[in-house]
């Protein structure tokens, strides 16, 4: 069997009669864009939308906070062109046995760290790297841009 060339992968080739490239819509994404209240879910890579669990997350500065159910977390954000890393510090207060199968962990306190790509403006995709586990997979979503009622005071 013929391997095929390296072109053959390449993302930005049409697909269903229109170009795809992974932050070509974003264009430069910058710090200013990300401020505002954003909705998060994450699963296991493959899962169905449904399976994932969500929350909020909350981008003021260069400084991002949210949670939900089981968890809160804070950290901070770095914005390179049009991909997002974080690296959030992640504070359980609910104890849902599918965080621990989730996250490799039940302490009270760990780290995470997040790469995500800008899909657009108001759409990141991308995955938490977790250690001695398969990575997670994460989508961020718009919900309002920063406003006065959405600051933190």
């Amino acid at each position: 069997m013929d391997r095929p060339d390296r072109e053959a992968f390449d993302l930005r080739h049409p697909v269903a009669g229109r170009w795809f490239d992974i932050g070509a819509q974003a264009g430069n994404v910058t710090t200013d864009d990300l401020q505002g209240l954003w909705t998060l879910r994450f699963g296991p890579f493959g899962c169905r939308d449904d399976e994932t669990r969500g929350g909020v997350v909350h981008v003021e500065g260069v400084r991002m906070a949210g949670g939900d159910g089981h968890v809160i977390f804070h950290g901070g954000f770095r914005l390179d062109d049009t991909t997002l890393q974080a690296s959030l510090t992640i504070v359980r207060h609910g104890f849902g046995g599918g965080y621990q199968r989730m996250f490799g962990t039940n302490d009270p306190i760990f780290r995470l760290d997040v790469v995500a790509e800008a899909i657009s403006k108001d759409l990141f995709e991308g995955r938490i790297e977790r250690r001695g586990g398969p990575d997670i997979r994460v989508v961020m979503r718009r919900f309002e841009p920063m406003t006065n009622r959405s600051q933190i005071v």
